[in-house]
C-alpha cells in the first residue's frame, strides 16, 4: 500500500509540474518569439533610416571631425557603412584650420570614419571653395581626395582639374588631370 501511495504521489508530482511547465513557460516562450518578430517586422518596414544623424569624433592630436546629415541608412551589404543624404562635414586640423564639406551623400565608415561625398560636393577652407563630384576623407592616409569636374575658386586664381588631394599632415597639395594630355586650366586673378 505504501508503495501505491509513493507512486500516486510522485505522478500527481510530474502531472503538477507538467501543468505548471505548460502554463507558464510556454506561453511567455511562444510571447517572446512573437515579440521579437514583430519588432524586426517594424526594423524592416522602417527600412534602418535615422533622421538627423550626428557624429563628432577626436581624431588625434587636436583633430576633429563632425558628420551631419538629415537622413541615414544602414547599408545592408555591409553594416560598417552608413548610407547618408544632405550631408555636412566639418574637419578642424591641430592648425585650427577648419574644412567645410557638403554634399547630397555620402557613405561614411562607422569603424575608421572614412567619408565618401558624393554629388554635389563642395569644400571649403582659408576663403578657398573647391566643388566637384567626389571627395574621399581618409584618416587613414591623412588625405583629402576631390575628383571629377573639379572647379576651384581661391584669392589669387581659379582653376579646373581631375584630382586634387591635400595631405593634412604636410598640408600639400598635388593638382593633376586624369589624361597625361590634358593640362590643368589655372586663371589668375587680378
Amino acid at each position: 500500500m505504501n508503495r501505491a501511495i509513493q507512486f500516486s504521489l510522485i505522478i500527481l508530482i510530474f502531472i503538477s509540474i507538467g501543468i505548471f511547465y505548460f502554463k507558464y513557460f510556454r506561453e511567455n516562450l511562444n510571447l517572446k518569439n512573437k515579440k521579437k518578430s514583430d519588432i524586426s517586422d517594424i526594423i524592416l518596414e522602417k527600412n534602418d533610416s535615422i533622421l538627423n544623424l550626428e557624429y563628432e569624433i577626436n581624431i588625434d592630436q587636436g583633430s576633429y571631425y563632425k558628420i551631419v546629415a538629415e537622413s541615414s541608412e544602414v547599408n545592408n551589404d555591409n553594416v560598417e557603412f552608413l548610407i547618408m543624404k544632405k550631408v555636412r562635414g566639418i574637419y578642424i586640423n591641430e592648425l585650427n584650420n577648419t574644412f567645410i564639406i557638403t554634399s547630397d551623400n555620402a557613405l561614411y565608415n562607422i569603424i575608421n570614419h572614412q567619408t565618401n561625398f558624393i554629388k554635389n560636393v563642395k569644400i571649403e577652407y582659408l576663403n578657398n571653395t573647391i566643388t566637384g563630384e567626389n571627395l574621399i576623407l581618409d584618416f587613414k592616409k591623412k588625405e583629402i581626395t576631390i575628383l571629377d569636374n573639379i572647379k576651384y575658386d581661391g584669392m589669387d586664381a581659379n582653376l579646373l582639374a581631375d584630382i586634387i588631394k591635400i595631405n593634412l599632415k604636410t598640408k600639400n597639395i598635388e593638382i593633376s588631370m586624369k589624361m597625361p594630355n590634358k593640362k590643368v586650366s589655372v586663371n589668375l586673378k587680378n
